[in-house]
């Protein structure tokens, strides 16, 4: 494998770290954030979830096309550009419509990403590696959650003691404004870092001949395989942003703790993720070069098989250690799923519909997962256990509604999916682990 592979491989890691800092630390900033601008859970939902999500959901198929059209590496410097300053302004926002906006444009941004980045790894690297590969990228998710929790935490605390200082053209701001122009400026001289290596060729690890028909019929033909896969990936999606999103504020409300205490925690439990991921990818590609080609998503729904008694009593847990232990059991079993979907759609999309057909996926999931799942929590928690100590109990009737609900559907998409790669001819026959 050459060495630029895994140099682009090492680039596209560290943006979608990004990301997920820029993502994730506002959920560290809940309570600030309502005290300062006179928020609700139920507005906090919305700005932590459809101002991000909807965003996501249509600009990732528009920056999908663009990847299937044009330079990929371009694409991504614009995306990582647009999300980073809006992260950073968000710090300016001094009213929910501001802080809304803003965060519209994170999520606008962030959709450039990944698309691109699926894309640019299935024609770098052979299928026998791809889902090794893929499942590196996707560590980034959990570095940049334990990132968030990390050097947010810090960055609350730095900003703490400069909170007074009289700022030129903005005046004084309050720490969590700090915090997110500290966490979100520093992408804009990253992106530069997509120009160190050359854009693959398209198509590269797939067969030349193969046929590459137009997005609708495309979708259409292979409906049996990706409409149960759409609904499945969505539904975990909700329990994954919602765990997420409201995890801090759990563990300050259940608990007692502040971000200096659950920061760290969490942060390990996102570290031991990341290292997970590798692992799983590894086993993944040794089961599909072993003739398993559904190997990607049968492994994932044995998966999900475990952790739904965890996620059933959890929230029900009165020690915080208990809990993070639950917690960290979901995280890493359940809600890594991105990279088994990305890999089974890299398999049978054609190259020039790779980008689109991701785009959708990531859109339509993260719409229903981050647009629907903080925000169904928070009105779970206002108008229908009507009490913010109840917190846990919302989170509990969200996982115990949306993993089973996973399950059902991606067990449904095994003989399908199994069908359109054999249908395919599968190009490339692997014949060994990562």
């Amino acid at each position: 494998m050459q060495i630029e592979a895994w140099w682009m491989l090492a680039v596209l890691l560290l943006l979608y770290t990004l990301s997920f800092v820029d993502r994730i630390v506002i959920s560290m900033l809940v309570d600030p954030i309502k005290a300062t601008l006179g928020l609700s859970d139920v507005q906090i939902g919305l700005i932590i979830g459809p101002a991000f999500g909807v965003a996501y959901c249509i600009f990732g198929y528009v920056f999908g096309l663009a990847a299937d059209r044009t330079s990929r590496r371009k694409v991504i410097f614009g995306g990582v550009t647009l999300w980073s300053l809006s992260a950073g302004l968000s710090g300016l926002a001094g009213s929910f419509a501001g802080l809304f906006l803003f965060r519209v444009g994170v999520g606008a941004g962030e959709a450039a990403l990944t698309p691109a980045a699926y894309s640019m790894l299935a024609d770098r690297f052979p299928r026998r590696r791809l889902t090794t590969a893929m499942a590196i990228y996707q560590m980034g998710a959990k570095l940049g959650a334990a990132l968030a929790f990390a050097i947010g935490g810090l960055s609350i605390a730095f900003a703490a003691t400069i909170q007074h200082t009289h700022w030129p053209v903005v005046g004084n701001m309050e720490p969590w404004q700090i915090a997110l122009a500290l966490t979100g400026l520093p992408g804009v001289l990253l992106a530069l870092l997509v120009f160190t290596f050359r854009e693959p060729l398209r198509g590269a690890s797939t067969n030349a001949s193969a046929d590459r028909p137009p997005l609708i019929p495309f979708l259409r033909s292979e409906a049996r395989a990706l409409v149960p896969m759409a609904i499945g990936f969505a539904s975990i999606s909700i329990t994954m942003y919602s765990l997420t999103s409201w995890a801090p504020t759990y563990m300050s409300r259940q608990f007692g703790w502040h971000p200096a205490q659950y920061g760290p925690a969490l942060s390990v439990i996102s570290l031991f993720g990341a290292g997970s991921m590798i692992v799983k990818g590894m086993i993944v590609d040794w089961l599909y070069g072993r003739g398993m080609r559904d190997a990607h998503l049968r492994f994932f729904t044995w998966l999900l098989a475990a952790a739904i008694p965890v996620g059933a009593v959890a929230f029900f847990l009165t020690d915080p250690w208990w809990f993070l232990i639950a917690y960290g059991i979901m995280q890493v079993v359940a809600l890594q799923f991105v990279v088994f979907m990305g890999a089974t759609l890299q398999l049978f999309v054609p190259p020039t519909l790779r980008g689109q057909v991701t785009g959708l996926f990531l859109g339509f999931f993260t719409f229903l997962g981050l647009g629907a799942g903080p925000t169904f929590t928070a009105f779970l928690t206002d108008y229908v256990f009507q009490d913010e100590a109840k917190l846990g109990m919302s989170l509990a009737t969200t996982t115990c509604l949306t993993i089973p609900l996973a399950w059902i559907c991606l067990r449904y998409a095994l003989a399908p999916v199994r069908a359109v790669l054999a249908r395919q001819g599968d190009p490339e026959i692997p014949r060994g682990g990562a």
